[in-house]
């Protein structure tokens, strides 16, 4: 599948629910893009790169007890693994994405091809990273959580200024997210601000509760992402990832609404 434009997007992120598992990955890889097909929904499915060796610093790559280096350390994947992930995603005919949170993982994102990019909300800052992708002219989908407006205006105009194809996710930067903290208006406050770009809704509340998508869409929403996963009993889903049972009631849902 080719990218062809921002409208009606969907990405599903892989996120570290692939737990550093080959196998685990692929039947996750599988099970969505089965279901993107039955929905004929057009999709990307998400991966997280982290160039480990420098992304933790050196003095840290060891440390216990700290859960975001523990989780990061025990997920790594090899860039063949990685590979091997993309080709699959190629092959069920979607697209394929990638959130990279250093430069040299912008390096792995050309080399493998991937045909988006995704900055998360803690990098949408990181005016060195945003430099770097801006080499290349893949589009971009950069997420706004915790940002002032004046700080989403500097990213706009630096993005604007480098010819750079692009949208904004309004995401909620609470793992899970509760309905009342959704601040879903601010969807047609970011479209009134920036006429002409796409805006997304990243989302994290309870993934069974559909009603904040059909709203963000109300509104003007063209994109949507969720976190997805398999819940097994050697790998047990955080509350905010999606199921493929899920994600299939999820879009049945979108499609109604529009």
């Amino acid at each position: 599948m080719k990218f062809k434009g921002f409208k009606d997007l969907i990405i599903l992120d892989i996120a570290n629910n692939h737990f550093g598992d080959i196998d685990h990955s692929k039947k996750i890889v599988s099970k969505f893009s089965k279901i993107v097909k039955k929905n004929k929904s057009y999709a990307a499915i998400k991966f997280q790169f982290r160039h480990l060796d420098t992304f933790i610093h050196k003095d840290k790559r060891y440390l216990k007890g700290n859960k975001y280096v523990d989780r990061f350390q025990s997920t790594s994947f090899s860039e063949a693994s990685f590979r091997t992930l993309v080709n699959l995603v190629k092959k069920n005919n979607l697209l394929t994405a990638s959130t990279p949170f250093d430069e040299k993982s912008v390096d792995l994102i050309e080399k493998l091809d991937i045909d988006i990019i995704k900055i998360a909300s803690v990098s949408a800052n990181d005016f060195s990273l945003l430099e770097r992708v801006s080499l290349n002219s893949k589009p971009k989908i950069i997420s706004t959580g915790g940002l002032k407006i004046n700080e989403i205006d500097k990213i706009v105009s630096f993005m604007s200024h480098r010819g750079q194809k692009f949208s904004l996710m309004h995401c909620i930067s609470i793992y899970p997210s509760k309905d009342k903290d959704l601040q879903l208006k601010f969807i047609s406050n970011l479209l009134d601000r920036y006429p002409g770009i796409n805006i997304g809704w990243s989302t994290h509340e309870n993934p069974e509760n559909f009603s904040p998508s059909s709203i963000a869409y109300s509104l003007g929403a063209t994109i949507f992402e969720r976190h997805i996963g398999l819940n097994t009993k050697k790998y047990p889903l955080n509350k905010y990832s999606s199921t493929p049972e899920i994600v299939n009631l999820w879009l049945e849902n979108l499609n109604n609404t529009k």
